[in-house]
């Protein structure tokens, strides 16, 4: 299910977008989140991504290819 805010960014490029967990960055003394995007072909497409801005910005990177995935699929 998708988190909140992912939801277009699935519906338009068909991917899925899901937590990986979180985990503790001491230096920053809080607790962060890591997503990974799975293309409409089931293959996961990037792991380990640390803020929904870099989620956001690897799906408009490769926006063109996404597509490509989702039509043939």
């Amino acid at each position: 299910m998708a988190e909140w805010g992912f939801k277009t960014l699935e519906q338009k490029y068909g991917v899925t977008i899901e937590s990986e967990g979180e985990w503790y960055h001491p230096l920053q003394r809080q607790w962060k989140k890591s997503y990974r995007i799975i293309s409409a072909d089931g293959c996961v497409w990037e792991k380990g991504l640390g803020s929904r801005a870099a989620v956001k910005r690897e799906v408009l990177t490769w926006a063109t290819e996404l597509l490509r995935i989702k039509k043939n699929v």
